[in-house]
């Protein structure tokens, strides 16, 4: 294999498909890039077994063929490579190849050399056909996953939890997430409806591969292939394994009455819960709002050490009231809201909490509170 590529696209490359692959992984396939040349471009793939990913850069082949490298020195080289277009020449295709990166004008006498493993080792994403897959705006998918996104899981023992769900009613789309302590969701209209009929849910690698591809993109496409969800936009192209199991009754956990609804002023509340935080006691990092008339009182502390507090004037006139949050989950929703309002609805110290953003009827937020 032999080709000439832009140095920088290549390294773009190189950092748009290398998020799948685990640090966790070592000197073995799923640490390593699959490089295949095609006529006028080269595509680089990665893969953990439950998320494939692949794009291309264009470039000048002087002979076809494919390697497997591993990603992150690959990565750290051409970081740090100082001429405007690379030559790479793997010598032997097989198991244990060896591939040579140089510069291309040959004004630079750099040379290294990877040792590769057998490129069939990684499985790449199958040619998809066009009529399978549905186009979507990207703009809107990507405020979605932005206002849902932080309430999902990561790691937690009750899979369906790691994801987010999916789940399409006509040309709307709807996407929750949640972890069981706090709920986001949101609805959306679609030009047409997404081809998956009772829901899925896109475990939550999926879910940032899938922000980072349609960053700047105006449109992407989604679809089935191999029982699995394809997505692409642009030059990039995932494929990945959809979460197993019954997502819970979303609609059971949001309040459908409350008796108090305030607003706050969004900066200001922030930067209050950002000072809160500072002195929170580890791990909860408890914040209690107490709502009292005519102000809420925002409060932490870490007995002992130290302790933040700050009244903040608002329009309440019901009866004084102390809930008590987990922090971060508080400073998330709140970073969610567009407005430059923030709506909470209540009824108790331990019923469930809604946040509301006052331009955007179509989007709720729920945290359970602490005990206090």
């Amino acid at each position: 294999m032999k080709f000439t590529v832009n140095t920088t696209d290549f390294l773009k490359a190189i950092n748009s498909v290398d998020g799948v692959i685990s640090v966790r992984e070592i000197k073995s396939a799923l640490s390593n890039l699959k490089i295949q040349t095609g006529d006028n471009e080269v595509y680089l793939s990665a893969t953990d077994l439950e998320i494939a990913i692949k794009t291309s850069v264009p470039s000048t082949i002087g002979e076809k063929g494919t390697a497997s490298l591993p990603a992150k020195q690959l990565s750290s080289i051409f970081k740090n490579l100082n001429f405007d277009t690379s030559l790479l020449t793997t010598t032997d295709q097989s198991e244990n190849s060896e591939t040579t990166i140089t510069d291309a004008s040959g004004k630079m006498d750099t040379k290294f050399k990877v040792n590769g493993i057998d490129s069939e080792d990684i499985k790449t994403i199958p040619k998809v056909d066009e009529t399978s897959v549905v186009e979507f705006p990207c703009q809107t998918i990507r405020e979605m996953f932005r206002k849902t996104s932080y309430a999902m899981a990561i790691e937690e023992t009750r899979f369906v939890f790691n994801g987010l769900f999916l789940k399409p009613d006509n040309t709307d789309l709807i996407v929750v997430g949640t972890d069981g302590r706090r709920l986001s969701k949101i609805v959306r209209k679609f030009p047409k409806q997404f081809p998956f009929k009772n829901g899925v849910i896109i475990p939550h690698k999926a879910v940032r591969e899938m922000l980072k591809m349609m960053e700047g993109k105006e449109t992407a496409k989604i679809g089935f292939v191999e029982e699995q969800i394809y997505v692409s936009s642009g030059n990039v192209e995932l494929l990945f394994k959809l979460i197993d199991g019954n997502f819970p009754d979303y609609e059971q956990v949001i309040p459908k009455q409350t008796s108090e609804s305030v607003r706050v002023v969004k900066a200001d509340f922030l930067t209050f819960l950002k000072q809160a935080l500072i002195s929170a006691e580890e791990p909860s990092k408890q914040i209690r709002l107490a709502f009292t008339k005519g102000s809420v009182n925002i409060s932490s502390s870490n007995p002992g050490t130290m302790m933040f507090d700050h009244n903040m004037p608002i329009e309440y006139n019901g009866e004084p009231i102390t809930i008590a949050f987990k922090g971060d989950y508080l400073s998330d929703v709140v970073k969610a809201v567009d407005d430059p309002e923030v709506i909470l609805e209540f009824t108790t110290s331990s019923a469930p909490v809604l946040f509301k953003d006052p331009s955007d009827s179509d989007f709720v937020s729920v945290i359970m509170p602490m005990k206090l």
